[in-house]
């Protein structure tokens, strides 16, 4: 960096931007800008947007759900010889937006792993750098910054960045708000894993929900985290849970699902999960044929999808509960990744017609309602059904699918988008039904 004193602005003044001015300051001129009005100002300049925009070096410190929306309002406004630097704790989604709307304005990303309650001098305070792809030589540059400012830094790339940071930041944030929301009282039997614990809440105290929400909506790994996470959770507590099944013995398990659909996988989750490789699964495709087949002893369990995070309620499912003699054993979440897929010999950039089931396209709603408003949304049965049904060229030309990655690589069809419904943490609670 030159010797001269730079300017430097930061963008939103929350509990981090607060801290993160406080550190710049001694490095340079420090120009504050907060839409908050009311804020209670400090020893900084505080400027209006338009000249805080002209600065040598411009620090994002806005929630990563506002990120976007303001680099498209704003990027005309930027001065061409600044330099942006977000320091958000996703790193892809970020740098994906600057190198989309301030192509030509030097950019690169900061993930301070340091808070208002953790920094301190004469610690060890890491900084990841990743750099965007329109401007790589940026990161050697500010590295040598970083280190002179007595920081310690690493160079990582923005995925392998946000993959491992679903798990050590999105995870600790994930159990200490479930231990915060237990709202657990004062022990008087503290013991060592116990204080560990409370001491991951008291972590999280000071964090907002939209910090947490971010976090983990916008980290594309957050999904796989969240199923690690949850099927953990389930494998866990199935030892301690009463089976009225001899899972010991050869038994059936209907699913409404073909074989590569979602019920399919979490079918196949369950038992390995729980350790049983005894039973056979049967693709039943609809709710109504497994609950008969279950009426009939023909299968001793079946597995339902009863409800979605974004879908709601799985009317199939609740329609068969209230009609058949049958109860719940248990229930277990599952997370469910959406795709659109189409043939391997389709040219077709725009579907003709899209099918799917109907919780699916619930699921992706937003996606499709953005990329695909005037094509028409077919309802199926199923959506590994459908998946098959468009390999054995059963639904026409240019139909594209809306189902499981599975199901691709089961029928040998192309994956043209993956991960698109609305919530990168797109669960469904599945439930175990056997005959009362």
């Amino acid at each position: 960096m030159d010797n001269k004193k730079l300017q430097f602005s930061v963008i939103g003044y929350g509990r981090f931007g607060k801290l993160w001015a406080e550190i710049l300051s001694k490095h340079g001129d420090v120009f504050v800008f907060d839409k908050n009005k009311n804020i209670q100002k400090g020893k900084f300049h505080f400027t209006d947007l338009n000249k805080a925009l002209k600065k040598d070096v411009i620090f994002l410190c806005i929630p990563i759900s506002q990120m976007e929306s303001f680099l498209k309002e704003n990027n005309s406004k930027i001065s061409k010889s600044s330099t942006i630097i977000d320091t958000a704790s996703v790193k892809e989604m970020p740098l994906k937006w600057m190198d989309k709307h301030i192509p030509n304005i030097p950019h690169l990303g900061l993930h301070p792993l340091f808070g208002p309650d953790s920094y301190a001098k004469n610690r060890i305070n890491l900084i990841i750098i990743s750099a965007s792809k329109q401007f790589p030589s940026l990161i050697k540059k500010w590295q040598k910054t970083l280190v002179s400012w007595h920081f310690f830094t690493r160079i990582v790339s923005a995925s392998d960045h946000d993959k491992s940071i679903a798990f050590s930041q999105g995870m600790t944030h994930f159990i200490g708000n479930i231990v915060k929301k237990m709202n657990i009282t004062k022990t008087e039997t503290p013991t060592l894993g116990y204080s560990m614990l409370m001491s991951v809440e008291q972590f999280c105290e000071n964090n907002t929900h939209q910090l947490f929400r971010d976090m983990i909506s916008f980290n594309r790994y957050s999904g796989e985290m969240l199923k690690s996470f949850l099927q953990a959770s389930h494998n866990v507590s199935s030892y301690f849970k009463k089976k009225n099944v001899d899972y010991n013995s050869p038994f059936s398990i209907g699913v409404m699902g073909a074989k590569g659909s979602f019920s399919h996988e979490a079918a196949n989750n369950w038992l390995n999960n729980n350790h049983i490789k005894k039973g056979k699964i049967k693709y039943l495709i609809t709710a109504k044929k497994v609950f008969d087949e279950l009426n009939f002893g023909k299968i001793q369990l079946g597995i339902f999808p009863i409800q979605n995070a974004i879908g709601g309620i799985v009317d199939e499912t609740i329609s068969g509960l209230s009609k058949y003699r049958c109860k719940i054993k248990e229930h277990f979440p599952f997370v469910v990744n959406q795709c659109l897929i189409k043939r391997k010999d389709s040219k077709n950039k725009q579907p003709r017609e899209i099918h799917s089931h109907p919780q699916a396209l619930k699921q992706c709603k937003g996606y499709l309602k953005k990329h695909f408003s005037n094509i028409p949304l077919i309802e199926e049965n199923d959506t590994a059904t459908a998946a098959r049904n468009l390999a054995k060229n059963k639904l026409g030309k240019g139909v594209f699918v809306i189902a499981p990655e599975a199901s691709a690589k089961l029928y040998d069809l192309k994956l043209v988008e993956k991960n698109i419904q609305d919530l990168g943490y797109n669960i469904t609670d599945f439930v175990i039904v056997i005959k009362d």
